[in-house]
């Protein structure tokens, strides 16, 4: 396993959801998830350059991110399994997605624009660094933590960055990609409004859901995304 993800997964799952976290946090992004949703077993993705692998270098691209994290997820890909990823976290998974052989029963992308635009909403290459601690400060607030450390904002700052600028750089042709997708829009979101994640039925057959909340509420597992979740994943 290594460090790619925080628990060792559970031999005896039937089914396996990797989760992918957003621009800036690592996979204590699904803190507030539960380990299972059904008989599905919750696997967050450690990220490079962030929480117990901030000594590792960050990746700058996303075709070596793809390579690389199939790889060393490939183990664990054994039985039916799934990604998630909201925002950026969509993103990454569907960089690894594109590139194992071996589909993924779903694609569940969450607040997400496609991957050929190119773009990392709410952020921008052109913010200052006040900004960003800004962004990560309200970040961790709703992550649970009321009075983050400047210290660790100021180290978020760098990686928050690098995946900033990684996000605006990436903006590969769109080609199907041969696995169902569910996005999962948010009705008051306005970050990324449900209404522009349309362009993924270019990437494969999309059923489409809106669910309350906005853009943070995927954090706490609400009970309707369980529910899309459960249902969706299909062997």
């Amino acid at each position: 396993m290594g460090r790619w993800l925080l628990l060792e997964p559970d031999p005896d799952a039937t089914k396996r959801l990797f989760c992918f976290p957003f621009a800036g946090v690592g996979a204590a992004a699904f803190r507030g998830w539960p380990g299972r949703i059904g008989d599905i077993e919750i696997c967050p993705v450690q990220l490079p350059g962030r929480e117990n692998r901030m000594r590792d270098a960050a990746y700058t691209d996303f075709d070596t991110f793809g390579t690389e994290a199939a790889s060393a997820l490939e183990p664990y890909l054994d039985r039916p399994f799934a990604f998630f990823g909201h925002c950026m976290g969509a993103l990454l998974a569907h960089a690894v997605a594109d590139r194992l052989e071996r589909k993924p029963n779903r694609l569940f992308v969450s607040s997400s624009y496609v991957p050929y635009l190119g773009i990392s909403k709410p952020f921008h290459p052109s913010m200052t660094d006040e900004q960003l601690v800004d962004e990560l400060r309200a970040i961790a607030i709703r992550l649970g933590d009321p009075d983050p450390l400047p210290e660790l904002l100021e180290l978020s700052v760098g990686v928050l960055r690098n995946d900033i600028d990684m996000a605006f750089e990436y903006a590969p042709p769109a080609r199907p990609l041969h696995c169902p997708i569910t996005t999962v829009g948010w009705a008051d979101d306005t970050i990324v409004p449900h209404s522009h994640m349309g362009e993924w039925k270019e990437y494969g057959d999309v059923t489409h859901h809106v669910l309350k909340g906005d853009f943070f509420d995927f954090l706490g597992a609400p009970a309707e995304l369980r529910d899309v979740i459960a249902r969706d994943f299909k062997e």
